[in-house]
């Protein structure tokens, strides 16, 4: 099979641009639905922010597959890969049950369990004088968790029934959750403790609000957290499986530069290098803003779309610290950690609200990047988690009695403070910028500290450290400000209220965490579902739900006892399974 000559352009039904996790199950479903797709990715490997890397030969980590929810026999995930005949290849790998999450600080542990009964002798147990306060709180996120339906978030109206399901919980959904921790009356430390996890959908709790967190605690304490045996690279893999069997094709190094349109219709993309591919349909998967700013471009919107997007807001950037340690984390609950460095800013609601000014929007330090640093490695909470820990099996992430810990936290995108200002990121020289290194030296020692408080005696072991950025993830993965979950989660970017599948744009449609089925592993793999639905006009998330396989199994490849997901998704060529 010969790939089309750049004279000639190509014709596919549909072109997906981006191999995120919502990219590639909208390609892998269009592929099985019979249509012929092409994937189009601008790295080097499948997977968007989901991918994996190595370093010297012994150390694997995931940037962004940490641990999944509604991977049960009926949840959300696990019906996607049945869908695609997957489920055989894809293992869920359990965590701790009794804490999956760990909020820990100065004498002071939070386990986080499976079971909304559960999660309630938690809270009593590590808050022991605020029992009113806990039962409040529990009473509001359960009613609120137990209405959250990320599949048929497909209307305000929809939304609103589901609301109304809650019952006097409805009265705090929209409320930041800031505001609804502070009326069910905890103290400012244990208002600190129970606000780390908004970091978990890049957010603080002065913006996310409250009903997006009872989602967010619905997922896990209401369906168990997992871990994909062999890696998040495993995802991707399965993915680009389905599409290369089905007829489909995948090129990795292709940046789009425009989609090309008649009038207000798609008729396919531009390359970078110039090259015209065609197809009546594209599904991007790209980042939302630039999807209608540089590929689509503002002046081809209708007003009121165009106003839309100057409107939107993207979440906050997260950074991540990748730690390779002569160290075992198996000897601790297979758990993520949120650790809490000090309480020294847990004294007033006030210090609370200075502490999130000043580290996450960088609010004080007027350019002055290093001090910045130096204070939110001494004081920020972050998130820690081990991808060796959650699947001590594969050999890939860690050899025998070494870890992987991955250090992750928000952050303000300021390039004055980090050093890159004036820097054209796509070409990666903004990491000759002395401040930059300074910078990202002083944070990574805080995320070691942060590293041993979830694993003692682990940062005595370190031999491999690396820092990706904010600049990183606008580097590689091209997400506006170095924002990884799309738009923001805020009362007026949430459920019904982000974009849905279908645009203004004929024959344009959006997969990703920007659309109304929310950021995250799960959120992005069913926008991608609802984006094939769209395109062939079947109702593909009831079909699958009553158990219909839309993939064809026998088309399927055998994957050996030693399969390797990233060699596997790693420098594509456009004919299907070739590599150049």
């Amino acid at each position: 099979m010969m790939s089309p000559s750049k004279s000639t352009p190509a014709q596919y039904d549909s072109i997906v641009i981006g191999s995120g996790l919502g990219g590639l199950s909208a390609a892998a479903y269009l592929a099985a639905a019979g249509k012929r797709v092409l994937v189009l990715e601008q790295y080097s490997a499948l997977g968007g922010s989901s991918h994996v890397f190595r370093r010297r030969g012994r150390w694997e980590f995931d940037c962004g597959v940490h641990y999944l929810a509604e991977c049960g026999p009926d949840g959300i995930v696990s019906t996607i890969m049945r869908g695609l005949a997957l489920d055989d290849r894809l293992n869920w790998l359990p965590m701790d049950q009794s804490g999956f999450d760990r909020i820990i600080g100065p004498d002071f542990e939070l386990a986080v369990p499976v079971g909304w009964d559960a999660y309630l002798s938690s809270l009593l147990e590590a808050f022991p004088t605020e029992r009113a306060a806990v039962q409040r709180y529990h009473s509001v996120m359960r009613r609120l968790g137990e209405i959250a339906n990320r599949s048929t978030v497909s209307s305000h109206a929809a939304a609103g029934r589901a609301l109304a399901r809650s019952g006097r919980a409805a009265l705090f959904a929209a409320m930041p959750f800031a505001v609804f921790l502070t009326t069910c009356g905890f103290s400012p430390r244990s208002i600190l403790a129970l606000s780390v996890q908004c970091g978990a959908l890049a957010s603080t709790p002065l913006e996310i609000p409250t009903v997006a967190m009872a989602g967010f605690l619905q997922d896990y304490v209401g369906s168990g957290s997992f871990y994909p045996e062999g890696g998040g690279q495993m995802l991707a893999a399965g993915f680009a499986e389905v599409i290369t069997s089905h007829g489909g094709e995948i090129r990795t190094n292709a940046r789009v530069s425009a989609i090309t349109l008649a009038g207000r219709t798609v008729t396919g993309v531009r390359l970078r290098d110039g090259e015209t591919i065609l197809a009546p349909t594209v599904v991007s998967d790209a980042d939302i803003i630039k999807t209608f700013t540089e590929l689509v471009g503002l002046e081809n919107l209708p007003l009121a779309q165009r106003a839309r997007v100057k409107s939107w807001s993207m979440s906050r950037p997260l950074i991540n610290g990748f730690f390779g340690i002569e160290f075992d984390t198996g000897v601790q609950p297979n758990s993520n950690y949120f650790a809490i460095p000090t309480w020294a800013d847990a004294t007033s609601l006030w210090s609370l609200v200075r502490m999130s000014r000043q580290l996450i929007d960088g609010s004080g330090f007027a350019g002055n990047g290093t001090e910045w640093a130096r204070q939110m490695a001494a004081r920020q909470p972050m998130f820690v988690q081990s991808s060796s820990r959650r699947d001590p099996g594969n050999r890939r992430a860690a050899p025998t009695a070494n870890s992987t810990v991955e250090v992750q936290t928000i952050t303000p995108f300021d390039p004055r403070l980090w050093g890159f200002d004036g820097y054209d990121l796509t070409t990666g020289d903004y990491r000759a910028s002395s401040t930059y290194q300074q910078v990202k030296t002083i944070v990574l020692d805080g995320m070691a500290e942060r590293m041993e408080q979830a694993f003692p005696g682990s940062s005595a072991h370190i031999k491999l450290a690396e820092l990706g950025s904010p600049a990183t993830q606008t580097r590689f993965v091209g997400n506006s400000g170095g924002a990884p979950f799309g738009l923001k989660v805020s009362i007026d970017q949430f459920a019904s209220l982000r974009p849905g599948s279908s645009t203004s744009i004929g024959g344009l449609f959006l997969a990703g965490t920007s659309t109304r089925w929310g950021p995250g592993t799960v959120g992005a793999m069913l926008s991608g579902v609802h984006a094939a639905a769209a395109v062939t006009e079947r109702d593909l998330v009831t079909e699958i739900n009553s158990g219909a396989v839309i993939a064809d199994p026998a088309a399927l490849s055998v994957w050996s006892g030693d399969f390797d997901p990233l060699s596997t998704t790693r420098g594509m060529s456009a004919v299907a399974g070739q590599e150049p």
